[in-house]
């Protein structure tokens, strides 16, 4: 056997054969997601608790380098005045994502992504939370970044960051003017099992 064949015996005894990304892929991922709040509240100093809650990611390739990506997760929040709790509050955020894939057939598939989210709040209850009118949704902007790991020609495993720019007013019932604008502009971060198909 010469030194060429050798090399190629131990590079596919060492690395698998990866599938090529193609226009029409679809990636889908089960995970789980870290929700982190990054709060914005000058008038009050309200803070918010961390969240895991699972996640399925979706991604749609139009070609083998650029793709459309969202994602499914609800995360309910714990909401605080100093150490006091104000009340919880549902918020589910869908987005859409345009995603360039630097080395879609490579082992390490890194990416990054920009898109819009529309998030909605629901099912606020709490001693101060029952208050306030309901927090007002909001669109914004999310920036992503992540790599996935190829562990064979159809299997991966993903690691992705988003920062989501999120906003809701703070409204006491039947009043004129809100206390505050909130801001939320939570960091997601989420480790998830996927396939191609």
């Amino acid at each position: 056997m010469g030194h060429r064949s050798l090399w190629i015996s131990v590079a596919t005894a060492f690395f698998p054969a990866y599938a090529l990304a193609a226009a029409g892929d679809i990636d889908i991922s089960v995970g789980l997601m870290d929700v982190k709040a990054d709060m914005d509240s000058p008038v009050l100093g309200v803070t918010a608790g961390d969240k895991v809650s699972p996640v399925i990611n979706a991604s749609y390739f139009v070609t083998d380098h650029f793709a459309l990506n969202t994602a499914i997760g609800i995360t309910r929040h714990e909401f605080f005045l100093g150490k006091t709790s104000l009340g919880k509050a549902t918020m589910a955020p869908p987005h859409l994502m345009a995603q360039w894939h630097f080395l879609p057939n490579g082992m390490f598939r890194p990416y990054v992504g920009i898109g819009v989210h529309h998030t909605v709040f629901f099912d606020k209850k709490g001693p101060t939370f029952d208050m306030l009118e309901r927090f007002k949704s909001d669109t914004g902007l999310v920036l992503q970044a992540g790599v996935s790991y190829a562990i064979s020609d159809r299997y991966f495993v993903n690691l992705d960051y988003k920062k989501f720019y999120l906003e809701t007013d703070v409204k006491f019932k039947g009043a004129a003017t809100r206390v505050e604008r909130l801001g939320l502009d939570p960091d997601v971060i989420s480790v998830a099992f996927g396939m191609r198909f």
